[in-house]
């Protein structure tokens, strides 16, 4: 009679082993996956602080919530202002 229990009942135990592995499984999965998320998140805090600084200095206004970072727009100030700086540091140097 045990053995006939034993029978019966084995496709059950293998399906709750089977069931407790993946739980297991998935919650560790799931632990990895919020460490993931958690430093995805600090880095694009880095990457907007980063866009937020120097989209500051390279673009004339901020246009959103959009991050464009690492693109560097320089308006026609910024280059004015470069090659004038240029030209006097190399008109000095010949001096």
């Amino acid at each position: 009679m045990l053995a006939f229990i034993v029978l019966i009942t084995f496709p059950l135990w293998i399906a709750l082993m089977a069931g407790g592995f993946g739980v297991i499984v998935g919650i560790i999965a799931a632990i990895f996956g919020i460490f993931a998320g958690i430093f995805g998140a600090i880095i694009g805090v880095i990457g907007a602080l980063l866009e937020l600084i120097f989209g500051g200095i390279f673009n004339w206004d901020w246009h959103g919530p959009q991050i464009h970072f690492p693109h560097v727009h320089l308006n026609g100030f910024v280059i004015a202002a470069i090659i004038i700086t240029l030209a006097i540091v190399f008109s000095k140097r010949r001096a």
